[in-house]
């Protein structure tokens, strides 16, 4: 897996999809990590980035397109990559408090106008958790 401190060549397709991406996002396209802000990328995030390139196999340009087009599609994808990404985190933080407040941080961010505001937080809430099949 590579990592370039650039914009993802479907960067413009993003914000034309109406997705609202901060100034830290990061992009998986291919079997490229895209990392525009260039900061060091935790252990965790990869997790997550690694996990938007399995689900794009051979055809990422496929895979964005649908990803762009279908905000369910979007959605779900996000949440297998949160629950993969939140197990990790779980593996390596054994406080409940912590944990409960991380699930929440990557709720509210499943929730807000990065992914296009689909879906409310406590619902992303619940579909991190149970898609990544850990106890608080």
């Amino acid at each position: 897996m590579k990592i370039k401190n650039e914009k993802p060549p479907i960067y413009e397709d993003i914000l034309q999809a109406g997705m609202a991406p901060t100034d830290g996002a990061i992009y998986a396209y291919g079997n490229t990590i895209y990392n525009p802000s260039g900061k060091e990328l935790p252990p965790d995030l990869i997790i997550h980035e690694e996990t938007h390139c399995r689900q794009q196999g051979d055809n990422p340009d496929a895979w964005w397109g649908r990803y762009l087009d279908d905000q369910y599609f979007r959605i779900n994808q996000e949440c297998e990559a949160y629950a993969y990404q939140f197990k990790f985190i779980c593996n390596h933080v054994k406080d409940r408090n912590q944990r409960d407040k991380i699930l929440h941080n990557m709720a509210q961010i499943l929730s807000s106008p990065t992914y296009g505001s689909v879906i409310g937080a406590q619902t992303a809430y619940k579909m991190i958790k149970n898609k990544s099949k850990t106890k608080i």
